[in-house]
């Protein structure tokens, strides 16, 4: 496998090729990357750069050739000791008749190693993706990063070169180059045609004129080093480049905050508990790359809940029975107290194997209907089980009324990068708040 490593300084032309490479096997990369989503380590996916491997024949180029069925060939291949004339070459392919190993895929004998950064990883990784129905208009402190035109610089990558602008400056470097000396080549010419009349008038009058003649080539000379001097000016010069220039701006969001409620009760297992655990670590991966100064509060439970930090919510390993309300019930006083939905944009994501008090559910009920009122929206995702639970189907229930209540299901970890992609890629729902 080949893999290129490009360790030139940022901010140089090479750029421009590393990122066409990238635009051109863009939709590779990306298939490669949602791989690696779904059945890499989620921990290590903002850490270190990542080599991505896509097959070498993405990058074929067309060219012309000559039709092997038309004319004579001749061709001379040393070594020779196997092969006669009239014999067939096998061609080398993913069966290793050339002496290669095919590649894993069996798309071609070679595969491409492509260095990702942290950032560029989680581009691909979350392309497309944003918090749904995010409401405009509360003041708030978030900020998404957006790529906007910035003018035109003199320096850049040549894809991005401004032809109408760089014409423009370049004719008027030549205009102002070039205006002196027309003035002086005019007066000149001038001067010339006087001094010719002249020289005519005298001739007739047969008087000396070897002064006049002496000036007139004086004048021819000063004319053609002019004339010289005004094509030696380039038509394009380096100073007339132009190029249109992009910058990352901060655009102005509203306030959101995300609470993300996880189940740590004893039925958790560690099976459980993992699918869990990569769902909320994809989505702080997500909100931390995509938004600025959100705000993401962690609620773990079983039959208490508690507000924790987020290493403490990672890191949980806890048992005990299972009570669900009070975990709602403390996003509910979370909110209240801290992130009223008049002005803030509030989003909850809860993961739980479904295990709840029977009881328990009629409240869950309750206090999960007063949540939907204000929430923008509501992730619930059941984790590692083969039948719906009665909590899920209490929250079915609750998605019936209220639009933007959604449930999924996970039940091994490929499954949930593409219900992540999927949450988090829907269409906006109708105004709700």
């Amino acid at each position: 496998m080949s893999s290129i490593i490009d360790r030139r300084l940022s901010g140089s032309r090479s750029n421009a090729n590393r990122e066409r490479l990238q635009r051109r096997v863009r939709g590779r990369l990306k298939e490669a990357v949602e791989k690696m989503g779904r059945a890499g380590a989620i921990e290590s996916l903002s850490k270190g750069d990542k080599a991505v491997v896509i097959p070498a024949n993405d990058l074929h180029e067309p060219s012309f050739r000559r039709d092997p069925s038309q004319g004579a060939w001749d061709r001379v291949l040393p070594g020779n000791k196997s092969f006669h004339r009239g014999d067939e070459i096998p061609k080398g392919g993913g069966g290793g008749q050339s002496g290669r190993e095919g590649a894993p895929d069996g798309e071609g004998d070679d595969a491409l190693g492509v260095l990702l950064s942290p950032d560029e990883f989680l581009d691909l990784l979350f392309d497309g993706l944003s918090l749904p129905n995010l409401r405009q208009g509360t003041g708030g402190e978030i900020e998404a990063e957006q790529w906007r035109r910035s003018g035109f610089v003199r320096d850049g990558s040549p894809s991005r070169m401004h032809v109408a602008r760089t014409m423009r400056a370049a004719r008027a470097r030549r205009l102002a180059l070039r205006a002196g000396k027309r003035r002086a080549l005019e007066a000149l010419q001038d001067e010339r045609g006087l001094l010719l009349g002249e020289i005519a008038a005298r001739k007739k009058q047969k008087c000396d004129v070897s002064i006049e003649e002496e000036r007139l080539r004086d004048i021819d000379e000063q004319i053609a080093a002019l004339q010289r001097k005004m094509r030696a000016v380039p038509f394009i010069d380096d100073s007339d480049l132009r190029f249109a220039h992009i910058d990352r701006h901060m655009q102005a969001r509203s306030q959101a905050v995300m609470i993300c409620v996880m189940d740590v009760s004893g039925s958790m297992g560690e099976t459980e508990k993992d699918l869990s655990k990569r769902f909320f670590l994809l989505l702080y991966l997500f909100l931390q790359r995509q938004y600025q100064n959100v705000q993401i509060i962690f609620i773990k439970h079983h039959s208490v809940a508690l507000e924790c930090t987020e290493k403490e919510f990672f890191a949980a390993r806890e048992g005990g029975g299972t009570l669900v309300s009070p975990a709602l019930a403390l996003a509910e006083e979370v909110m209240a107290t801290r992130y009223p939905a008049t002005d803030w944009n509030v989003y909850l994501a809860q993961a739980s194997d479904g295990d709840n008090y029977f009881a328990d559910n009629a409240v869950v009920e309750e206090t999960a209907s007063r949540l939907l009122q204000q929430l923008r929206a509501f992730y619930y995702l059941e984790v590692n089980r083969d039948d719906e639970s009665h909590l899920l189907q209490v929250y079915q229930e609750l998605a019936e009324i209220f639009p933007q209540m959604v449930c999924t299901r996970a039940q091994q970890r490929e499954d949930v990068y593409p219900l992540f992609r999927e949450l988090f890629s829907k269409p906006q729902v109708s105004e709700h708040v």
